[in-house]
């Protein structure tokens, strides 16, 4: 599976997990800002990622209440995980909680053959917002 952080979340994370996955040769981690280029719009970004078949990690929450941009998840067939932070969360924090997920995600990833967008919380389960219907 190909994973990509967006602009959200620091680049070097992805270059981190990368470098983590790369003894496997089974997954692959981009920051978008690397895959494609800094400040790529959201619908264009969505397009692109559909294109390599792969999974958006971002910390937008905002992207749940976009109806165009849920639409182009599905359309695109592109799965979205959604992670909230804590308010004021710094480098590392941000880091840790991506890191401490980052089983969670793929094993999530690899049981799902239809695209949903998951919202890790802080605490607790992830929830699935939205989940493509057969």
């Amino acid at each position: 599976m190909v994973f990509f952080l967006d602009e959200c979340i620091p680049p070097p994370i992805a270059r981190a997990l990368d470098v983590l996955e790369s003894s496997e040769n089974v997954h692959e981690v981009y920051s978008t800002e690397a895959a494609f280029h800094k400040g790529v719009k959201d619908e264009d970004l969505i397009s692109l990622i559909g294109k390599r078949k792969g999974i958006l990690i971002t910390h937008d929450l905002k992207q749940k209440t976009r109806k165009r941009e849920v639409k182009l998840f599905f359309e695109e067939s592109v799965s979205v995980f959604i992670i909230s932070f804590s308010s004021g969360s710094n480098y590392w924090t941000k880091a840790l909680k991506v890191i401490r997920e980052w089983e969670s995600i793929k094993k999530i990833s690899g049981k799902r053959s239809r695209t949903f967008v998951c919202r890790i919380k802080m605490r607790g389960r992830p929830e699935f917002l939205f989940e493509e219907s057969h």
